[in-house]
């Protein structure tokens, strides 16, 4: 299996988030330098969904603009699944734009164990990727 590398922060902070946006699923974008996820965004999810989330045009250009001022690389994205299993829907899937991504999905099913899991999305299912998380 393959693997993924995020400090154990950032991990923790997209928990938080969930934990925060639940019932509604959050959403936000992950990044770093290399392939180590270092840093994340909180993104809102216009779509104000218990089952769906979609971040706003205007604020994923101003994302990419800072992003590429702070010279560093988008590495993932990540979305909450508040009463589900932490792995990639249909819809997930089909809507998975970026190629080159992580995908981390967290899922509330058991507030008291939030799991995160970890997947490459491509456009015939998904590959799960193993999570390393650094200090």
């Amino acid at each position: 299996m393959a693997t993924v590398q995020i400090k154990r922060e950032i991990l923790e902070a997209i928990v938080r988030h969930a934990n925060d946006e639940a019932p509604r699923e959050c959403c936000g974008l992950l990044m770093g330098q290399g392939e180590i996820i270092t840093h994340h965004q909180r993104m809102k999810n216009v779509l104000e969904s218990n089952v769906r989330y979609a971040m706003e045009a205007q604020a994923l250009f101003q994302f990419f603009k800072d992003l590429r001022a702070a010279n560093q690389k988008h590495l993932g994205i990540y979305h909450s699944h508040p009463v589900s299993e932490a792995y990639p829907s249909e819809t997930d899937i089909r809507e998975s734009f970026y190629p080159d991504c992580t995908y981390f999905i967290v899922s509330l099913k058991n507030p008291r164990s939030p799991l995160v899991r970890a997947f490459r999305l491509l456009s015939d299912g998904a590959e799960e990727l193993s999570i390393n998380g650094v200090d």
